[in-house]
């Protein structure tokens, strides 16, 4: 047996310590621990990224409760202490101390930088091998080609990443690869903690943001949203399509559309009051009875092939997934257990798949999720990917 590895992973999460985000960051972390590596967790809010707080809506100068929140998600999986966050904003660093941070760094076989959020300095760049994952593809090529920060800042790593499952294929339409071999990789979910009862629960759920400023790209002479509002508006009519079956949006930043879209017959609820404690929004998953959901154009006409981590989770809760069309289905068995739909007949003829048998669509969830999404089986394939398999 090869000795246990000491690995870095970056990201964000006491700066945005919200439901799916944190869960992403923990499956991360918990997944290598459990393959037998030593890790420790590295998020540098330099002095610009003012952690958000649920309490108040928006970043704060104060990065205590996404502190509190993470420290209590990683002593419940037995990774208690194993972080370094450092505020500029606050003139001080958490967890381990700084040196100790930096000696790990100095001695780690690899740095996992998770979404390219945190400033890459020296002492992070240490380990002898370094890794980027993209976790919003297209986005991500795009921005690389055109910003020469960016692409410094990618190709600091020797290897890259991206849920964008046929990015790598080199088959997305106008979106530039800028010379790097990037690999598809599926969000790792550890499976045993979203264990749940297939083919129960009540509501097609979906949690996200309902519109994000200045995302929007012009990709190959079109311009492209990165909004979702856009996409649900051709869709408020579903609910007095599909009588008797429960649709939410958990959405945050609805403001007026949310009574228009209730009065459709949408269950609309608030993202944060569902996502501001990680254990609440497992719990929301757990008891929902599927995911649906739109995406933003970009991956939608492009067909990047992306993925999100809380489809992932979904599977793994044993729950189906019907998800509009990114590509995804060149990768990933579809039909049943999971759905990739284009317009609103394909959407409803999914849904009345799953109503018809909501237990074998469940069940079919979950394997998915162990074929193809199990962190043990992504996170292995990873490392040898990076030579350290």
């Amino acid at each position: 047996m090869k000795r246990p590895l000491r690995i870095v992973v970056a990201g964000f999460f006491v700066g945005f310590p919200l439901g799916g985000q944190a869960w992403m960051i923990l499956h991360y972390l918990l997944g290598l621990s459990r393959l037998g590596h030593e890790v420790l967790f590295l998020e540098d809010a330099s002095d610009w990224a003012y952690p958000f707080d649920p309490a108040v809506g928006h970043g704060v100068d104060d990065s205590r409760h996404g502190r509190a929140v993470l420290e209590a998600m990683l002593a419940r999986h037995g990774l208690s202490g194993r972080y370094f966050y450092r505020s500029d904003i606050e003139g001080a660093t958490w967890g381990v101390s700084r040196d100790e941070a930096h000696r790990f760094c100095a001695a780690s076989d690899l740095f996992l930088n998770v979404s390219g959020v945190i400033p890459l300095r020296d002492e992070y760049l240490a380990p002898r091998v370094r890794a980027f994952i993209d976790t919003d593809p297209i986005f991500t090529q795009v921005k690389i080609a055109r910003d020469p920060g960016m692409r410094d800042y990618v190709l600091a790593h020797q290897f890259h990443f991206t849920y964008g499952l046929n990015i790598p294929s080199g088959t997305v339409p106008d979106v530039p690869l800028s010379g790097l071999d990037w690999k598809p990789l599926t969000p790792p979910v550890v499976l045993d903690l979203w264990a749940g009862a297939p083919g129960t629960g009540r509501g097609y759920t979906t949690i996200g943001t309902w519109d994000a400023r200045d995302r929007d790209m012009e990709i190959g002479g079109r311009r492209l949203s990165w909004r979702k509002s856009v996409k649900y508006e051709a869709m408020i009519d579903l609910p007095s399509r599909l009588p008797g079956v429960d649709l939410e949006l958990t959405m945050s930043g609805m403001k007026e559309a949310g009574p228009r879209f209730a009065q459709a017959g949408w269950i609309v609820r608030d993202a944060l009051a569902v996502s501001a404690d990680p254990e609440v929004y497992r719990d929301y998953i757990l008891s929902s009875r599927a995911h649906f959901s739109l995406a933003k154009d970009q991956n939608v006409i492009l067909k990047s092939g992306w993925f999100s981590d809380r489809s992932a989770a979904y599977l793994a809760a044993g729950k189906p997934v019907i998800d509009e069309d990114t590509g995804f289905k060149t990768v990933l068995p579809t039909g049943e257990g999971l759905f990739a739909f284009e317009g609103m007949e394909a959407a409803m003829a999914a849904i009345r798949a799953v109503e018809a048998d909501p237990a074998r669509h469940g069940r079919a969830a979950r394997k998915i999720a162990e074929e193809h999404f199990d962190a043990a089986k992504v996170l292995s394939g990873l490392l040898t990917a990076v030579g350290l398999g």
